[in-house]
């Protein structure tokens, strides 16, 4: 860099000191850059990172449900977050251990899974629904957000349950097909 005799040092190292302070941080964007991230709208995309700063898109599934647009989001560390074309929330899901389940709900998962291991537990924070009338689908608030534990069992099958322990689905078993029927 040149400097003329008019231009003072102090805003020459001041400029400086901007570019090497602010580098890093744009390196580091541009190392987290998502090939996925280009497939959302900027309303999904502002609610992804406003939900699950810094995560990495492993898989996108878009549905059209009752007229709304979804974008279903699978995150490599583990969890999902479904988000309307808009940017409504519906969903944050996140893994975790059983111990950090409310005791019904988990009484409920391990009544479930028997003698077996859980394999897996989902904790899902759910914040809107879709409301279907005469096939059209709104978005509806949930308010308060409301918490669902779906578990995956090791001896195959799920189930999901509220945070009281009702069951909403499952335990549903895999049936595997003996050799016989193939």
């Amino acid at each position: 860099m040149m400097m003329t005799r008019d231009e003072n040092p102090g805003t020459v190292l001041a400029a400086l000191a901007l570019l090497v302070a602010f580098a890093p941080a744009w390196v580091s964007a541009q190392a987290r850059a998502d090939p996925h991230r280009s497939r959302l709208p900027a309303a999904v995309l502002t609610a992804l990172d406003a939900n699950c700063p810094g995560a990495e898109i492993d898989k996108i599934d878009v549905e059209d449900e009752a007229g709304v647009k979804l974008y279903d989001i699978e995150l490599k560390a583990g969890g999902e977050i479904e988000v309307a074309e808009d940017g409504t929330v519906l969903e944050v899901a996140t893994i975790v251990p059983l111990t950090d389940v409310p005791e019904a709900a988990a009484a409920m998962i391990r009544q479930a899974a028997g003698t077996k291991d859980v394999r897996e537990v989902e904790r899902s924070e759910v914040r809107a629904r879709i409301e279907k009338t005469d096939g059209k689908g709104r978005l509806v608030p949930v308010t308060p957000a409301q918490h669902v534990y779906e578990a995956e069992l090791a001896k195959g099958g799920e189930i999901e349950v509220t945070a009281d322990g009702k069951v909403i689905k499952g335990p549903k078993l895999e049936v595997k097909e003996s050799p016989d029927e193939k």
